[in-house]
Order: structure tokens, then sequence, then C-alpha cells
């Protein structure tokens, strides 16, 4: 598990850093205060090396950081947008706060998404969530789209620069809303793609 662990930050760390120049202390000064909620999935090459990794923050005492984020500017949105008018119930609401898929370790090989997406349903479904949040990058949103996950703004939040992301916006979506859309656009996920769920404190997953 620890292996699998590291492998699984390694990967979300080298997307990040490339992607949005994100150092390792600007992602534990992020991320570190939620780390006694987070857990991590991850898909493996044949070679054991993470190719894609979804953290996620499970609901707890503390707020989830894509709510705590989204209150704050540059988006601001107020108690009302944030969660009443969307329906959210923050105890079963879960926080996706990366998804990543490292395109130069996995190459072309198209199933990596869609593996790490039936990971990140999984976990969700195996603790019962209702409905999950993300701050996505604009290209991050268009691509998961494509994969058949729309995400909506949430509180009619609009695209702003985030953490070295030129256009992001906090989203949302209610797993009941989305069973329909998951079982038709992924009837079946090439059981071949190593995947595993790897926390990196004890949890649920």
């Amino acid at each position: 598990m620890g292996i699998d662990l590291a492998q699984a930050r390694a990967c979300e760390q080298a997307v990040f850093g490339r992607r949005f120049g994100n150092s390792a202390e600007e992602m534990a000064h992020e991320y570190g205060p939620f780390e006694d909620s987070t857990t991590f999935g991850a898909v493996f090459a044949t070679n054991g090396t993470a190719v894609a990794a979804v953290r996620l923050i499970r609901p707890g005492p503390v707020r989830v950081k894509t709510l705590q984020d989204a209150a704050k500017p540059p988006w601001s949105l107020a108690e009302q947008q944030l969660t009443d008018a969307v329906g959210l119930d923050e105890t079963h609401t879960w926080d996706v706060a990366s998804f990543t898929v490292d395109v130069v370790a996995a190459g072309a090989d198209r199933r990596i998404a869609p593996a790490l997406l039936r990971v990140l349903f999984a976990a969700l479904r195996a603790n019962s969530a209702t409905s999950f949040v993300a701050v996505l990058d604009s290209t991050a949103r268009r691509a998961l789209s494509g994969l058949g996950v729309t995400m909506l703004e949430l509180g009619g939040a609009k695209p702003a620069p985030y953490l070295g992301s030129a256009s992001s916006v906090p989203v949302y979506r209610h797993l009941a809303d989305l069973r329909g859309e998951h079982a038709e656009h992924f009837p079946q996920t090439d059981e071949q793609v190593p995947t595993a769920e790897v926390s990196a404190v004890p949890s649920r997953c």
C-alpha cells in the first residue's frame, strides 16, 4: 500500500507540476490541512507505474477544499450559492481534489481516463456519497465532458485563474443524476487495466 500511495502521489505531482507549475511544497500547503480526510485511487501500467491518479477528500468536521475555496476570491460565492441552491448535502458530498492522467507515462492508451473514472465512481458508491464537487481547469472539464461526465458550475461561478490554471471553476454533480449517463457511456471498461484504491490514512474506501 505504501508503494501504491507513493506512486499515486508522484503521478499527481508530475501532472500538476508539468501542467500548472505547482511545486511539491505548494501541493503540501494546499492539501496538507485535508490529509486526515484524504483517499487516493490510481491506475497502473503493467510495470507498476501509476499513470493516472485521483485524490478524494471525504466529508468530515472540516469543510471540503472545493467548498472552502469557492467561498474565497476569485469566486467569493455566498453560502446560499454554495449548497442550498444546488441541493448539496455536505455530509455526503465528496471532493474530487485532483483527477490526473499522466499523458507522458500513459501514452496514447485511451483506456486510462475511463478506468480512473471507474475507480472514482466505485469509491463514491462504496462510501454512500450523494454528490461530488471539484475545482476543474477548463481543459480538464472539457475532457470529462467528452467522456460523458458533464460538470455543472457551482452557484453560477465563472472561470477564473486558480493555482497556476488560467481558467478554473468550482463544479458539482449529484450521483443520482449521473447514473444513467455513466451506464450509457461506460458499459464496459477493459478489466485488464490495473486499478487500485489506496488510502493516505485509514478510511472506508
